[in-house]
Protein backbone atom coordinates (compact mmCIF):
# COMPACT_ATOMS: atom_id res chain seq x y z
CA UNK A 1 0.00 0.00 0.00
CA UNK A 2 2.79 2.37 0.83
CA UNK A 3 4.23 2.32 -2.96
CA UNK A 4 1.06 2.55 -3.67
CA UNK A 5 0.47 6.01 -2.04
CA UNK A 6 3.73 7.33 -2.87
CA UNK A 7 3.35 6.84 -6.50
CA UNK A 8 -0.18 8.18 -6.58
CA UNK A 9 1.21 10.95 -4.43
CA UNK A 10 3.32 12.06 -6.66
CA UNK A 11 0.93 11.76 -9.45
CA UNK A 12 -1.62 14.19 -7.96
CA UNK A 13 -4.03 11.39 -7.77
CA UNK A 14 -5.61 10.88 -4.13
CA UNK A 15 -6.83 7.13 -4.03
CA UNK A 16 -10.82 6.80 -3.28
CA UNK A 17 -10.23 4.95 0.55
CA UNK A 18 -8.75 8.41 1.40
CA UNK A 19 -10.43 11.07 -0.39
CA UNK A 20 -12.80 11.52 2.87
CA UNK A 21 -10.15 12.42 4.72
CA UNK A 22 -8.64 14.96 2.85
CA UNK A 23 -10.54 17.57 3.81
CA UNK A 24 -10.37 17.24 7.75
CA UNK A 25 -6.57 16.75 7.35
CA UNK A 26 -6.25 19.87 5.72
CA UNK A 27 -8.49 21.46 8.28
CA UNK A 28 -5.93 20.37 10.68
CA UNK A 29 -3.00 21.25 8.76
CA UNK A 30 -4.33 25.05 8.96
CA UNK A 31 -4.92 24.83 12.27
CA UNK A 32 -1.29 23.56 13.28
CA UNK A 33 0.31 26.35 10.64
CA UNK A 34 -1.79 29.11 12.23
CA UNK A 35 -0.93 27.88 15.85
CA UNK A 36 2.92 27.94 14.86
CA UNK A 37 2.13 31.71 13.86
CA UNK A 38 0.76 32.35 17.27
CA UNK A 39 -2.91 31.87 17.11
CA UNK A 40 -3.93 28.89 18.27
CA UNK A 41 -7.59 29.22 18.30
CA UNK A 42 -7.79 29.72 14.30
CA UNK A 43 -10.42 27.08 13.98
CA UNK A 44 -12.38 29.58 16.25
CA UNK A 45 -11.57 32.86 15.16
CA UNK A 46 -13.71 35.46 12.87
CA UNK A 47 -11.67 35.48 10.08
CA UNK A 48 -12.90 38.63 8.52
CA UNK A 49 -11.47 40.62 11.84
CA UNK A 50 -7.99 39.18 11.10
CA UNK A 51 -5.48 40.91 8.68
CA UNK A 52 -5.26 39.59 5.15
CA UNK A 53 -1.30 39.32 6.01
CA UNK A 54 -2.32 36.71 9.20
CA UNK A 55 -4.41 34.59 6.87
CA UNK A 56 -2.10 34.93 4.10
CA UNK A 57 0.63 33.31 6.68
CA UNK A 58 -0.94 30.81 7.18
CA UNK A 59 -1.99 29.75 3.53
CA UNK A 60 1.80 30.83 2.65
CA UNK A 61 3.35 28.60 5.56
CA UNK A 62 0.96 25.74 4.73
CA UNK A 63 1.82 25.68 0.93
CA UNK A 64 5.74 25.54 1.69
CA UNK A 65 5.60 22.72 3.70
CA UNK A 66 2.77 20.75 0.92
CA UNK A 67 5.47 21.86 -1.67
CA UNK A 68 8.46 20.36 0.54
CA UNK A 69 6.77 17.57 1.23
CA UNK A 70 5.78 17.00 -2.60
CA UNK A 71 9.78 17.34 -3.56
CA UNK A 72 10.76 14.77 -1.21
CA UNK A 73 7.91 12.52 -2.64
CA UNK A 74 9.13 13.32 -6.13
CA UNK A 75 12.36 12.97 -5.58
CA UNK A 76 12.52 9.47 -3.47
CA UNK A 77 10.05 8.44 -6.14
CA UNK A 78 12.79 9.31 -8.51
CA UNK A 79 15.82 7.74 -6.81
CA UNK A 80 14.06 4.57 -6.74
CA UNK A 81 13.66 5.14 -10.55
CA UNK A 82 17.75 5.43 -11.09
CA UNK A 83 18.31 2.68 -8.65
CA UNK A 84 16.01 -0.13 -10.09
CA UNK A 85 17.34 1.38 -13.22
CA UNK A 86 20.83 0.84 -12.33
CA UNK A 87 19.64 -3.13 -10.77
CA UNK A 88 18.22 -3.86 -13.79
CA UNK A 89 21.37 -2.82 -16.22
CA UNK A 90 23.69 -4.44 -13.44
CA UNK A 91 21.98 -8.05 -14.00
CA UNK A 92 22.55 -7.66 -17.69
CA UNK A 93 26.14 -7.34 -17.77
Amino acid sequence: MRKELIKAAATGIVPKDLKPYVKPALEKFKNEMAAELGMPDYDTMDKGELPSRMNGKVGGNMTHKMVSFAEAVLAWNYRKQLESGKNEEGADT
